[in-house]
């Protein structure tokens, strides 16, 4: 198999940049796009506030700086046109998703045009949304393009309207995405060489969609574990503490985490709930006294929420893969989990798996944990070993797998004709 120079594209950090970071590492970055990259002052604004930190994580030293593209002006220009009123703001979350895709998009291919790519020896890897008029161009030319869905699509969204319709009055902001977006979607599938997806359970609702099975490719994501003291913490005199990080929404099943709490009310359990809140007031106040939520937590200060907790909970209804369930394990903490996401867990032996969406069962689990801290001790040590295996060097082995095989010579190659419209953001 050759062993292709790759190009990233990627809007935000997302996954901390681990396609760049695990090609730099073989010196086989071709090179890395993104809107945002912090070249300068990371250390110092990583020590304002909550923006200021963000922007600082724009960035990775894994990545060599001469390896970058990046369009921080023109972002930051935007930014300013839209807060004096220039640029109107859009009238949805997907709405943004496709005006900045669109605008990404053409950036990155104005300069893959003037690129030499050759069939043999290149690759294009980006995520969805933000590379239709790349991947035309890519495989235009003969070279293999891949996109990575980072989550199941149509089936995901289908799913969280039918649990907003069981939990009125619970969700912040419907989930409604326009049928630009979703054709969007579909036609980044079928311009790409190949599909890559992080988990099965991803896999098979792009099948029912209507993606070639053999154009999937499944490519757990990659973890490198941080330098931290993840020993036991769970004396057996001390509460139990539960800990949630993520998107506090629907789809992540913090309706059944409540529902779990409240049965677990007579047990001296801590729920620490982390993350920005996407569900309304109304629904917060039904938490019981155990939960605690804490709001929004950048990336930079998640660690001390991993260290001061025993078991991490993840009830989610759909996930692509949910890495936080490896961050989690990198820092000792034993998962429970349910099977709508990347298979991270091994049942009984470094975290628990239950059903979506069943309360009883969750709570039952998480009583078996406060019941027996010597099983928490164990599973938080074979957490750590799991941890391990979810490396940059496994994940670029696998991306490079995916390009040996293209199920769809054509793909790429039909007429922009057939294909909706988006827009020129």
């Amino acid at each position: 198999m050759t062993l292709r120079r790759w190009t990233v594209s990627q809007l935000g950090a997302r996954e901390g940049y681990a396609a760049a970071r695990a090609f730099a590492a073989v010196g086989r970055l071709r090179e890395l796009y993104t809107e945002a990259w912090c070249r300068y002052g990371a250390g110092l604004l990583r020590h304002g506030p909550a923006a200021c930190r963000a922007f600082a994580g724009r960035f990775h030293a894994d990545v060599p700086p001469e390896r970058v593209t990046a369009f921080t002006g023109r972002l930051l220009g935007g930014k300013l046109l839209r807060a004096v009123g220039i640029v109107p703001r859009p009238n949805s979350q997907f709405d943004e998703y496709l005006r900045v895709g669109a605008w990404f998009d053409e950036l990155v291919a104005r300069r893959l045009r003037c690129e030499n790519l050759h069939p043999a020896t290149d690759a294009f890897f980006a995520y969805d949304t933000g590379c239709l008029e790349c991947l035309w161009l890519v495989v235009g030319a003969g070279a293999v393009a891949l996109v990575d869905q980072i989550d199941p699509a149509r089936v995901e969204y289908d799913l969280v309207r039918d649990e907003a319709a069981m939990w009125p009055g619970w969700e912040l902001v419907p989930l409604n995405p326009p049928d630009a977006y979703l054709d969007r979607l579909a036609a980044e599938w079928d311009a790409a060489s190949g599909v890559v997806v992080n988990s099965q359970w991803s896999a098979d609702a792009l099948v029912r969609q209507g993606v070639p099975r053999e154009k999937l490719h499944i490519v757990p994501l990659a973890y490198e574990p941080p330098p931290v003291d993840a020993a036991l913490r769970t004396p057996p005199a001390r509460p139990l503490v539960v800990l949630w990080l993520g998107s506090v929404i629907l789809r992540k099943g913090i309706q059944y985490l409540i529902q779990a709490a409240r049965l677990l009310a007579d047990r001296p359990i801590r729920f620490v709930v982390a993350g920005p809140v996407g569900i309304t007031p109304r629904a917060v106040a039904t938490a019981p006294v155990n939960v605690e939520f804490r709001g929004r937590v950048t990336r930079d200060r998640a660690t001390r929420e991993y260290l001061a907790a025993d078991v991490f909970v993840l009830p989610t209804l759909s996930d692509g893969f949910a890495i936080t369930q490896i961050e989690a394990m990198a820092h000792g903490l034993p998962v429970l989990t349910t099977p709508n996401c990347g298979a991270v867990v091994d049942h009984g032996r470094d975290g628990l798996i239950v059903s979506a969406g069943d309360a009883q069962a969750l709570a039952a689990a998480i009583a078996a944990f406060d019941d027996d801290r010597g099983r928490v001790a164990a599973m938080s040590e074979a957490a750590l070993a799991k941890s391990r295996q979810f490396s940059l060097a496994a994940y670029a082995a696998r991306l490079d797998a995916a390009t040996a095989t293209d199920a769809r010579p054509e793909a790429g190659q039909r007429s922009r004709g057939s294909t909706p419209s988006v827009g020129d953001g």
